[in-house]
């Protein structure tokens, strides 16, 4: 199976890892000359002609950011017809999408950039016309980028602010955790070594063995103990809320987006 990826930026690339390393032929439309050059080095196939790369390939993934999308799908409206269009740009609507991809199967999906190491959380949205042979093919290959859950369009607003951002916050996090290490007396890589493979393992214990975050805290915090004394220090300021608010205002800004582009 051909993919095209419309957009060789750092979503497009990180996917065209992923499913290259899965066994897909990929090809990746890209207009800027050293970005071509890049993508080349990497050792992919790349090409300036949209037209021939949605022509060639039975699945296209729109890569470009959101006010590139229209001049995008206008530009290959004939060779998009009858084939699988998944568009992964933020805040664009599927009713927009099918006014400018007439003819098109077309799906929504905000993946995040663990799609590099094929450890991303994956929305997916599909538009009504499509079938079920349809979404099987979508799932297969989105499945190989992470873990996938069918979502109603309505909620992938909220999630282009939880899961689309969540490798910036979760980093913000790792970071502050590394240089905490380092003014105890760490090393840099070892600090966030175990930084992030507690990451790592707390989202495991969460999705393999079923603990809420809660249930993770009281396992780990004992009457006196050192967890507890971080613990303390850590509710004398709004962290839980400044992650609330960032998230908020991020589903705020993806929302108003949306709405400008509604059909």
């Amino acid at each position: 199976m051909l993919i095209a990826i419309l957009g060789g930026g750092v979503l497009g690339e990180a996917i065209a890892r992923a499913l290259s390393s899965s066994g897909y032929e990929v090809i990746i439309t890209e207009k800027r000359e050293e970005r071509i050059r890049e993508l080349e080095k990497i050792g992919f196939k790349v090409t300036k002609d949209n037209k021939m790369a949605v022509r060639k390939a039975e699945i296209a993934i729109l890569c470009v950011k959101p006010k590139d999308v229209e001049d995008l799908l206008k530009e290959v409206n004939e060779e998009i017809k009858g084939k699988i269009l998944v568009s992964v740009a933020a805040s664009v609507p599927i009713n927009f999408l099918r006014r400018v991809a007439q003819g098109a199967k077309i799906f929504r999906a905000m993946p995040n950039l663990a799609v590099l190491v094929r450890e991303a959380f994956i929305a997916l949205s599909a538009d009504q016309n499509v079938s079920q042979e349809d979404i099987e093919v979508v799932t297969k290959v989105f499945g190989s980028l992470g873990r996938i859950q069918m979502v109603d369009e309505t909620n992938m607003d909220a999630i282009t602010a939880l899961n689309g951002c969540a490798p910036a916050y979760m980093s913000l996090v790792a970071e502050a955790m590394m240089y905490a290490g380092l003014e105890i007396g760490l090393e840099r890589d070892l600090a966030l070594m175990m930084v992030a493979q507690a990451m790592v393992g707390t989202g495991k214990l969460i999705l393999e063995g079923k603990k809420t975050p809660s249930e993770i805290c009281a396992m780990v915090t004992t009457p006196g103990g050192v967890t507890i004394e971080g613990l303390f220090e850590l509710e004398s300021f709004p962290v839980r809320h400044a992650f609330m608010r960032a998230i908020k205002a991020a589903a705020e800004k993806t929302r108003k987006a949306s709405l400008s582009l509604e059909y």
